[in-house]
């Protein structure tokens, strides 16, 4: 039986992204998977049932993982710390992208095309042998009941109807601020889909507060605002109870494609054809190389 490690990057979008890998080698090779990941992220992983152990990313000492004996590491992380970590953990076969800044400490190296995605993570997944890698990350996340239940009770408290809910997400890391549209875009979209009888729904992450705060003001209609405090899986439950996702190039948005909720996925300099919601065809894409281009109009007109 194989023993793999799997570390992982640091974003939603990206862990989406190697989910087909982990579920193609627990089902081809009857595998072991352990995964190195944030610890914000593991509910997704143990959710999936796909992992049979993981580790903190930001644990320094390989003792722990040396002692499991793996026999593969499988990096779709590029990171000098995870190079590192696999190697002095003293693992037999590390397969990485030659991308890595440290891809010398690799024994098997695939070549990366262009930004992290699927299609890379797929390669990582040929060369260790899989035939059959899904093609996108839809499915693979089984939500339990509890934070399902978590979010009717919610929707309920704030008298929603989720066939009418539209889940809002306008929000981007510090480092990705040039994907986002202007608040007073999202305020007229938010008012007008509001007033033809949808329910707009702003969702974020506790630190977006004080920002989708400030768009609920602005708005004339008064849309909800569900902030996550029980964990990643609660945001999964409401974007699956959700009638529409709307949002940006975001993890948000690949969360709710994974749930199978219907995306309008807002585009700017980024390649839907590389990072968009999966499967592509199932959802609308607004893009423009300039997102400031986007009128409000353009996403309306795709919704009503």
């Amino acid at each position: 039986m194989d023993k793999i490690i799997f570390f992982h990057m640091n974003q939603l979008g990206d862990l989406l992204f190697s989910l087909p890998v982990l579920k193609a080698a627990k089902e081809e090779l009857n595998s072991q998977n352990y995964s190195v990941i944030n610890q914000g992220l593991a509910p997704i992983l143990v959710a999936s049932g796909l992992v049979d152990g993981f580790f903190d990313k930001n644990m320094y000492d390989t003792k722990f993982i040396r002692k499991e004996k793996f026999n593969r590491a499988v990096l779709f992380s590029e990171s000098p710390k995870s190079l590192l970590r696999a190697f002095f953990s003293k693992i037999r076969e590390r397969v990485g992208f030659e991308t890595a800044s440290l891809n010398f400490l690799l024994t098997k190296k695939v070549k990366r095309t262009v930004v992290p995605s699927l299609f890379n993570n797929k390669e990582l997944g040929t060369t260790i042998g899989l035939k059959n890698i899904q093609e996108d990350y839809t499915h693979i996340i089984n939500i339990p009941q509890e934070n399902i239940n978590n979010v009717m009770k919610w929707l309920k408290k704030n008298n929603l109807d989720s066939s009418k809910t539209i889940a809002v997400s306008v929000g981007a890391s510090k480092k990705r601020q040039d994907k986002c549209l202007e608040n007073s875009k999202w305020v007229k979209v938010i008012d007008i889909l509001s007033k033809k009888g949808f329910s707009c729904v702003l969702s974020g992450a506790e630190w977006e507060e004080k920002h989708l705060k400030r768009i609920v003001q602005e708005c004339k209609t008064n849309p909800k605002l569900f902030i996550v405090q029980g964990g990643i899986l609660d945001t999964a439950a409401f974007f699956k109870k959700s009638s529409l996702f709307l949002g940006i190039d975001s993890g948000a948005m690949h969360l709710a494609a994974a749930v199978g909720t219907k995306c309008v996925g807002v585009f700017g300099y980024t390649d839907p054809l590389q990072v968009g919601p999966m499967p592509l065809d199932k959802h609308i894409i607004i893009k423009r190389d300039n997102i400031s281009l986007i009128s409000p109009e353009d996403i309306v007109n795709v919704i009503l």
